[in-house]
């Protein structure tokens, strides 16, 4: 037995997407590999037990400390003693056990969290090195040199059950997915300073519709909690009809994600959220259509537009070393009342409806930015990437 690892890493749903290539290398790395989430990225976990993983716990907040107590016990029954804390918050703490025998590793004090707290809770942790700056994947990746793990490939690939790929599957033929000019527009974000208006995206869709010719696919969450099922909500508010396919209503999260990733689709949209970091996130390969990045490895990915404004695309774009793949759309300018620190790249109310009410920034990024970047796009050489994981 190489040895057992477990990871702790909760928060948002889009994360999650950002630590996958970390996952697969420590697959590669050790005989078992267990996950801690939040509740809101449980849906993309359960994904990865298909192989990816052998376990997942999920933190619920309204039974923390019965749920770390399980955790800690499950690890210990597993003979589970390297601890992974990627985030470097205090509560993490509690899901990893203590013992002469255990070894925690966690952020640099520069990148924790909440480092004073994780400290308190496991002082004699060991502290991985310090982040360089750039991307969250190569952030996240570079904490492996601590395992004695150097420039491990890069790779998004999730293990989809056969039920998943038959679904997918049965709407790629009934839809004409795969082929043509198809667009998918992803409405929906964890954080409301995030989203771009509903509006405008309905607007994108007229004119992709009737001046490109293209078949425009309307995703998103059908339940999502963090956002109040803003998604189902604007579905039925602003998608209810039109010349579109909407299947907000109809899919799964995991059908998404097998659909967004699969090259289901020519282009696709989006805002700073899980949907388009799966869709576009590249990974190492030799196959058609991969371009060299200035590394020299290879990478390929399927087309993205990120729409970005109150956040930093250089951390969280969909992972694209090439620049080939990816296109983010940023607002020529910002509302005068904008608090957004363009220095530090911080918004203040990153997570509240204030900009929403106020001062949105997001409205600020206009229509016709967006149809010239999925115009080009559109003209790019497209080599989608083939179904990945199970059924690949």
């Amino acid at each position: 037995m190489k040895n057992r690892i477990m990871v702790v890493y909760s928060g948002w749903l889009g994360d999650l997407v950002w630590i996958i290539p970390t996952i697969h290398a420590l697959k590669a790395a050790f005989d078992s590999v267990s996950l801690v989430v939040s509740e809101v990225q449980a849906p993309l976990a359960e994904i990865m037990k298909n192989g990816l993983v052998d376990a997942v716990f999920v933190d619920s907040p309204k039974q923390r400390m019965a749920t770390a107590r399980g955790v800690r016990d499950a690890a210990r029954a597993k003979g589970i003693q390297t601890f992974l804390d990627l985030k470097g918050r205090g509560k993490n703490g509690i899901y990893m056990p203590w013992g002469r025998d255990v070894r925690i590793l966690m952020p640099h004090r520069r990148d924790a969290r909440e480092f004073f707290l994780a400290r308190l809770l496991h002082p004699f942790a060991s502290s991985l090195p310090a982040r360089p700056d750039g991307h969250m994947v190569e952030a996240y990746l570079s904490g492996l040199t601590a395992l004695g793990m150097k420039a491990p490939k890069v790779c998004f690939d999730l293990p989809y059950d056969a039920k998943t790929i038959r679904e997918g599957e049965s709407i790629v033929k009934r839809e004409g997915l795969r082929s043509g000019r198809c667009v998918a527009l992803n409405i929906g974000s964890a954080q409301f300073s995030k989203i771009w208006p509903a509006q405008n995206y309905r607007r994108l869709a007229q004119i992709l519709t009737s001046d490109l010719a293209c078949k425009v696919v309307i995703m998103g969450a059908k339940q999502f909690g963090p956002n109040g099922n803003y998604d189902l909500k604007i579905s039925q508010e602003v998608f209810g009809k039109g010349p579109f396919t909407n299947l907000i209503e109809v899919t799964s999260l995991a059908v998404d994600a097998y659909l967004l990733s699969s090259g289901a689709f020519a282009v696709s949209v989006g805002n700073d959220s899980f949907a388009n970091h799966i869709a576009g996130s590249a990974s190492e390969t030799n196959e058609p259509g991969a371009v060299q990045a200035s590394n020299g490895r290879m990478y390929k990915a399927n087309h993205t537009v990120s729409l970005f404004a109150p956040t930093n695309p250089a951390y969280c774009r969909p992972y694209d070393p090439t620049g080939a793949f990816n296109k983010v759309v940023m607002p020529a300018g910002f509302p005068a009342a904008c608090v957004y620190d363009h220095v530090a790249h911080t918004c203040p109310h990153y997570g509240d409806r204030y900009c929403v009410d106020k001062a949105h920034c997001m409205e600020h990024l206009t229509v016709d930015q967006v149809v010239a970047a999925v115009e080009e796009k559109l003209q790019a050489p497209v080599e989608r990437k083939g179904r990945r994981g199970a059924g690949r």
